[in-house]
């Protein structure tokens, strides 16, 4: 072949790379990567038998491929694990791993998009947390995983690994925002069903979310965070203030006359322990004393509030099903961040004014008279719910005319020409280049809502699944009801179309109709919440 090679092959030894160096038919000398020896399970059983048998361990190594030191070891050390393990030592055993695996698997249902820093921060508080496990201290370096021990994890679990990007691509990317949210919402409705939580989304006092606002003085003073929940009922639940590490939080005796709680900010060892810390000592009392029944369902923004080992356990443990909102939404998904908080920084300027007020020090002497100050909290919190569709649970209340709720950049990027302005509707002057949007005639969104009030949740399924195809696959005596629905729908899709950059603004009748459109619901549903008043919840 005119290749020679110092070293004899040996046919019987499964290796990757046998030769350290290969002479060329020209003389040269070419250096090849040496890896380890390939064997199974299989392979090393069967030589650790053979030398049992009365075989030598020179002749049972070369006749089923195990490396010489290996199957010494292991009879010298009479290892009874036969399992390959090859490189060095894993930080976490086995066993430990699919630890925090099953709790990653169960975010990833509930809507959280699985990342490389979220892996991170899962295996830093599961160490913390179960420190006995572990004699020497903690095992990482740098007392938190590197990036490297983080891919590895990756290839130990491919399936977390599939997980990581099937998020992503459910709900797409922020520049298709229309289509995400319909998808999002779907996908929380399957999650809640998977969950047997319908009843629960639909009790006003088991509804739940929570949001951030960040306060300071001005861009070079201290900055802190204020989380606030609130339930879709309008109970505000006190808020915990993370301080920035160069401030000192107050001492226990000051905590307990503010109507709030307190904590340091998250660093990188200790991310995550915001909202432990906002769980457990915020969410988890007032819940007791407040005697809300269990289970409840908690609306988070998991990008916004990193959910680690140590929340996931402790909602497991309490009956808290966290759901994450849709990643980088703006604020359509966030009621807080509809009216409550822009009260808040409304009032936040005048007492910055205070001259009590010009040492910004402490959150102490700020927060708390404006909490004193807010005023009918309830409907606010109510009216941010119903905004946001979380409350009542309505998956098709989302439109085309929401879109300028969602697309901020490209409202501030638009001309100001495209824009209505306040008072203005469709009904005025027409505006040059701007194409009107069809109306939807009343009675046929009625005709729709009461067909599909009395169909059953599997024939509409069935009805959905099949709208595009061409022949009907279902059974036969209902084809000609199949077809009636497939043309009304059909029939208003053309009526209200999804048109591209159209910011116009829309007659109140309009809306009144699509919001009556979107309650699909069955008949006993529409007999027993035929509409919703705030005033009588």
């Amino acid at each position: 072949t005119g290749v020679t090679s110092g070293f004899a092959l040996r046919p019987d030894v499964n290796r990757v790379h046998c030769l350290r160096r290969v002479r060329t038919c020209e003389g040269q000398t070419k250096k090849r990567k040496h890896t380890r020896d390939q064997y199974t399970q299989v392979q090393l059983q069967l030589a650790i038998e053979a030398v049992k048998n009365g075989s030598t361990v020179y002749n049972a190594c070369k006749l089923y491929g195990v490396p010489r030191p290996t199957l010494q070891y292991r009879l010298k050390k009479n290892i009874t694990d036969l399992e390959v393990k090859m490189g060095p030592k894993c930080y976490l055993n086995k066993s430990q791993e699919l630890s925090m695996v099953g709790p990653l698997h169960a975010l990833a249902d509930a809507g959280f998009t699985i990342t490389h820093k979220l892996i991170k921060t899962f295996a830093t508080e599961y160490v913390k947390a179960n420190i006995d496990q572990f004699p020497s201290g903690n095992p990482f370096p740098a007392e938190i995983p590197s990036k490297s021990w983080v891919v590895n994890f990756q290839k130990r679990h491919p399936e977390l690994e599939k997980r990581m990007t099937e998020n992503w691509a459910h709900y797409g990317y922020p520049s298709v925002t229309k289509e995400r949210v319909p998808v999002w919402f779907g996908c929380v409705t399957r999650y809640l069903e998977k969950m047997n939580l319908q009843t629960v989304i639909q009790n006003h006092q088991q509804v739940f979310t929570l949001d951030d606002m960040k306060l300071n003085r001005n861009k070079h003073d201290a900055t802190f965070t204020c989380l606030f929940g609130a339930n879709a009922y309008g109970n505000l639940i006190p808020p915990l203030i993370l301080y920035p590490d160069e401030i000192k939080i107050p001492t226990q005796k000051r905590q307990l006359e503010l109507k709030y709680a307190v904590a340091q900010q998250d660093t990188e060892l200790t991310a995550g322990n915001a909202l432990y810390q906002w769980l457990s000592k915020v969410f988890q009392p007032w819940l007791i004393e407040e005697n809300i029944p269990r289970p409840v369902i908690l609306f988070v923004d998991g990008h916004r509030h990193q959910m680690g080992y140590r929340s996931s356990h402790f909602c497991q443990q309490h009956q808290i099903v966290p759901v994450a909102i849709l990643p980088r939404n703006n604020h359509m998904l966030r009621p807080l961040n509809v009216k409550l908080f822009e009260t808040i920084r409304k009032l936040w300027p005048d007492e910055m004014k205070s001259p009590d007020n010009h040492i910004f020090n402490s959150m102490d002497p700020l927060l708390k008279p404006i909490l004193d100050k807010l005023t009918d909290t309830k409907n606010i919190i109510r009216d941010g719910f119903y905004q946001s569709k979380l409350y009542p649970w309505n998956p098709d209340g989302h439109t085309a005319d929401d879109s300028s709720v969602i697309v901020s950049k490209v409202q501030k990027n638009a001309a100001k020409s495209e824009i209505c302005p306040e008072g203005h509707t469709t009904a005025d002057e027409p505006r040059p280049g701007v194409v009107p949007r069809p109306t939807v005639d009343p009675m046929m969104a009625l005709f729709r809502r009461m067909l599909e009030s009395r169909l059953s949740e599997q024939q509409l399924a069935e009805f959905e699944a099949q709208r595009h195809d061409k022949v009907w696959q279902g059974p036969i005596e209902q084809t000609g009801l199949f077809q009636i629905w497939r043309d009304l729908m059909n029939e208003i899709d053309v009526s209200e179309p999804e048109l591209e950059g159209d910011e116009s603004c829309l007659e109140p009748e309009i809306v009144l109709v699509k919001q009556e459109d979107t309650s699909e619901c069955s008949l006993d549903a529409v007999k027993e919440e035929p509409k919703v008043d705030f005033e009588d919840l």
